[in-house]
């Protein structure tokens, strides 16, 4: 069963419409007890940080699912404009949004630059690990590939292995355990197709 498409930007309304057409979903799909909620409570934490988004934004947002899982999808044109990206990390001396905490704010921070310039993202994911920065961390560049980008599975793991031995890790890993998102999703997928940047949270059955 596939959701109508509806589009989402950081606009109440358009947010409002998004979350009524996850609970369609869940009631027209026959879904109950705790999946519902979870579903549900998922869809909001996509939603916030879609909110959270700075400058205009519009992407497609959709809930499907396949004989083992539900997916909830947020699917946004990407732009190329270098200098326009450049501009805005100058703001911070290290080159980085530092301002994001917590794990959702920094998995929007990578989705909107990836939607800002692509080429720009890709060239940051050539550095070595940093915890702080969501994409440079989980996957090294060289196992990253056009349609799969960054995914929390692995980002989880390699915050676990470093945890004890890294402050930066320990410090993602606590985050981690306080993230709705994490603790109730079974994986999340940012991926770049041509000039599609998706995120997908990926619920399983």
């Amino acid at each position: 069963m596939k959701s109508e498409v509806i589009t989402v930007g950081n606009n109440e309304t358009l947010i409002a419409q998004a979350l009524e057409l996850a609970e369609k979903y869940v009631y027209e799909a026959g879904i109950d007890g705790k999946m519902s909620v979870h579903l549900n409570l998922l869809t909001e934490e996509i939603l916030c940080m879609v909110r959270a988004m700075v400058g205009e934004f519009s992407a497609r947002f959709w809930i499907e699912d396949t004989e083992r899982e539900f997916r909830i999808n947020v699917d946004a044109v990407a732009e190329v404009d270098k200098e326009k990206k450049k501009e805005l990390l100058s703001v911070s001396s290290s080159g980085k949004n530092v301002a994001n905490k917590g794990l959702m704010a920094k998995i929007g921070a990578f989705f909107s630059d990836c939607v800002d310039n692509y080429d720009m993202v890709m060239e940051y994911t050539s550095s070595a690990d940093n915890y702080g920065y969501v994409y440079t961390a989980g996957m090294p560049a060289s196992s990253m590939t056009s349609t799969d980008m960054w995914t929390l599975s692995a980002y989880r793991n390699a915050v676990s292995r470093d945890r004890e031995s890294k402050d930066e890790a320990k410090e993602a890993w606590d985050e981690l355990e306080k993230s709705v998102i994490a603790n109730m999703a079974d994986d999340v997928i940012v991926g770049v197709k041509d000039n599609h940047v998706t995120l997908t949270v990926v619920k399983k059955k």
